[in-house]
């Protein structure tokens, strides 16, 4: 082979495939990792992957142990080829350390490792909380009056989760410096989109050049959950025992979390909050709630900025699939849902400009 030849190959060759999280080592190492923490030998029984989420792979597990009985536990690990890879612990720990005994319900924490040491990635380990997750699309399944409860303590959860104050919390320590969380956000979904591997859309890059140069003020700066909608809590009894999903958390404009709760994808294509709450009626209890005055310019602003990120995550999944080999086939049909969340990110735009 001559040397242009080989030069050439080398340029074309395939990247090197992230290493796969395997569930018999992390079995292993979970029971070592909890055996060391707690001074007694853990056993792991029942140990096996949950199929929902697509970002942090969960698992649910039995620890066993001579001082400590039986508990039912969850372990979250962060995956090298995830689709926000590369993974840190800090926003769940801290929304499980901050939030334990508020009026926001979270699982309680049980231990967590940024440098996996022990498992080999990021990981947390919480307890376990009884009860169903209700999936966005199943909501015609369900008594309209089961889902006005329901969709009443969602609101008036995220309304408790905007009054603490984050400055008494390890939140703090999450601002980006100077920088607005929002601005850095923008910025972050623009570099992703930006990729080789992602496919262009004109209106995209246009589109996060005006978010970033017109996004407004926050009425106060709040905790920002960042994945607040239907299928991101636990319900048991009629009653939302647990707010999932925290590694997009952050310091920002409670706008953001109304208008990603409001999106029609995670209410099974509804204006109606799971299919039951009117805008007006969402808005109203929230305000009266949580004592914010809600902005309509803002509120349009974030509902079209909600639509910018999904299309990001979109993309961040599609390369997640085909360039880091995460072998999870719901992430390969997610390039097909793109024309629409351009075409109402573009009528979003056209409302908030």
């Amino acid at each position: 082979m001559t040397r242009e030849a080989a030069k050439r190959s080398d340029d074309v060759r395939e990247p090197a495939r992230p290493v796969a999280v395997n569930d018999d080592a992390v079995r292993s190492a979970l029971a070592q990792h909890l055996s060391r923490i707690s001074g007694s030998r853990t056993e792991i029984v029942s140990f096996g992957r949950k199929s929902s989420g697509f970002s942090w792979i969960t698992y649910a597990f039995v620890a066993r142990s001579a001082a400590e009985g039986d508990r039912k536990l969850i372990l979250r690990v962060g995956p090298p080829n995830g689709l926000f890879a590369p993974y840190s612990v800090l926003p769940q720990v801290y929304a499980l350390q901050s939030l334990h005994g508020s009026g926001v319900p979270v699982p309680a924490l049980v231990s967590a490792e940024q440098d996996g040491a022990e498992i080999g990635f990021p990981f947390f380990i919480c307890a376990h909380i009884e009860g169903d997750v209700p999936a966005p699309w199943a909501a015609s399944e369900l008594d309209p009056d089961h889902k006005r409860d329901i969709a009443r303590q969602f609101v008036e959860i995220l309304a408790s989760l905007h009054r603490i104050d984050p400055g008494t919390t390890p939140f703090a320590s999450l601002q980006q410096g100077e920088q607005r969380a929002e601005l850095h956000a923008i910025a972050g979904w623009r570099t992703s989109l930006a990729r080789p591997t992602a496919r262009y859309y004109p209106l995209l890059d246009w589109g996060g050049r005006w978010l970033h140069d017109n996004c407004p003020q926050p009425p106060r700066r709040t905790i920002v959950h960042g994945d607040y909608r239907i299928g991101n809590f636990i319900e048991h009894q009629r009653k939302i025992t647990a707010i999932l999903d925290w590694e997009l958390t952050h310091l920002g404009d409670p706008h953001e979390d109304l208008a990603w709760a409001m999106m029609p994808t995670f209410n099974a294509r509804s204006r109606k909050l799971y299919g039951v709450l009117e805008r007006a009626e969402v808005i109203d209890l929230y305000q009266r709630a949580s004592g914010i005055a809600v902005s309509d310019k803002s509120l349009a602003f974030y509902e079209a900025y909600a639509l910018y990120q999904a299309a990001a995550i979109q993309m961040c999944a599609v390369r997640a699939f085909e360039v880091d080999c995460f072998n999870d086939m719901r992430l390969a049909v997610m390039a097909s849902q793109m024309p629409s969340i351009v075409r109402a990110f573009e009528r979003a735009l056209e409302a908030a400009a």
